[in-house]
């Protein structure tokens, strides 16, 4: 009996907070109910792999756009790329997407950007000596459209809590697509002073704008920051950023990343430890690292993961991103019953988590059309089609 009542307490208190009339990111932010989320990934912050039917990338070379936003854009210019970034951000997710993950039974989502979605607020004027001061004006223009409506309308109507995530730093922190990186592996952002301020800025930005939203929840500080990123500099980030909310009164959630390389108890348990709406996130896949292996393989490296999540010992821990995508080098997971038992495997284990869990991602380019196959990275398709359910 204590498993089904552990299963359901946070049904119950989220049933208790609708009947007060309280937006649920309120019981997230107060502790009584996890997180039971998705990504929003490939909307404000585009990635090619995930994207690659998108009008953005018509024509684009491939060199260019597996290296992000800001190459492409480079490459298309304003006066082609604006125009086709609008219609991209109207249409990848709309109101529609939110209204079907609320019905889908979750109650958060949690939104990649990148800091050029404040506009002119990048410019520090002439005394900014990173070669990385002037690339915000490459991007094209009107992501923060979008994410108003997202925060202040169609989450706040469909009673969804809404979890930023600082993707893209300028300068990049890991040298990705997702980071918007300047080159491919180009990691630039810790080596100069001011695009860690420009990082500071972004965040205050963010929760200044959201933070009578009822459905801003927070925000995740960094995502998957690596080597030779200064992990110095990056825990000197999340100080300044938490000091500077804390003194003003501001008790948004948020959250740290460690290094990608260790994502594991042995890091940053100590870390701003019993701070309040302070979490820590790991991206538990189980692709890279597992090249080769099959199903039952699999499936027993996921059964394991609980017993890292058990150990953990620092702030609220977060999945916030996992998924079903796997190696597929060998077309593993082609029988749908097995593909449910992994998905059911995961869960069991985030659901170890103290602050809930975010899938990776709402939709992806193999979901749909005449080309649809099935992906593992498509929560929409995966819930449609009944291989998982939340």
């Amino acid at each position: 009996m204590r498993w089904l009542l552990a299963l359901l307490l946070p049904v119950l208190c989220s049933l208790t907070a609708a009947a007060r009339g309280e937006h649920v990111q309120a019981a997230i932010r107060r502790g009584a109910v996890k997180p039971k989320g998705v990504n929003l990934g490939g909307w404000l912050v585009a990635e090619h792999w995930m994207t690659r039917d998108a009008e953005i990338w018509r024509d684009v070379p491939h060199a260019v756009a597996q290296k992000g936003e800001l190459a492409t854009m480079q490459w298309l210019g304003h006066a082609i790329g604006d125009a086709r970034f609008e219609r991209h951000r109207a249409t990848w997710i709309t109101a529609a997407d939110v209204a079907e993950i609320a019905r889908a039974g979750l109650n958060a989502v949690r939104v990649p950007v990148g800091y050029w979605i404040m506009g002119d607020a990048n410019d520090a004027g002439p005394s900014d000596s990173s070669p990385n001061a002037q690339q915000w004006r490459a991007f094209a223009p009107g992501a923060l459209h979008f994410l108003d409506m997202l925060v202040n309308d169609w989450a706040v109507q469909h009673n969804i809590a809404v979890l930023l995530s600082l993707h893209a730093h300028r300068g990049s922190q890991n040298g990705k697509d997702h980071s918007a990186a300047p080159d491919v592996g180009v990691k630039q952002w810790s080596a100069f002073p001011s695009n860690v301020d420009n990082s500071v800025r972004l965040a205050l930005f963010l929760v200044e704008r959201y933070r009578r939203s009822p459905a801003f929840l927070g925000m995740s500080l960094m995502n998957e920051p690596e080597y030779p990123t200064d992990r110095g500099v990056v825990l000197d980030y999340y100080h300044r950023v938490h000091s500077a909310l804390r003194a003003r009164g501001d008790d948004a959630v948020l959250v740290t990343a460690p290094m990608l390389s260790e994502q594991s108890p042995a890091f940053m348990a100590d870390f701003l430890v019993g701070a309040r709406n302070v979490w820590h996130e790991w991206h538990p896949y189980f692709k890279w690292g597992f090249e080769g292996q099959n199903e039952r393989q699999l499936m027993a490296a996921a059964r394991g993961y609980g017993a890292q999540i058990a150990a953990w010992r620092g702030n609220p821990l977060v999945i916030s991103e996992w998924s079903l995508g796997v190696w597929e080098h060998f077309a593993p997971f082609q029988d749908a019953a097995l593909l449910r038992e992994f998905a059911q495997i995961q869960l069991a284990a985030y659901r170890g988590a103290g602050a809930g869990y975010f899938f990776w991602s709402w939709r992806h380019s193999d979901d749909a059309g005449p080309q649809r196959r099935r992906t593992g990275w498509s929560m929409r398709a995966l819930l449609r089609d009944g291989a998982l359910a939340v």
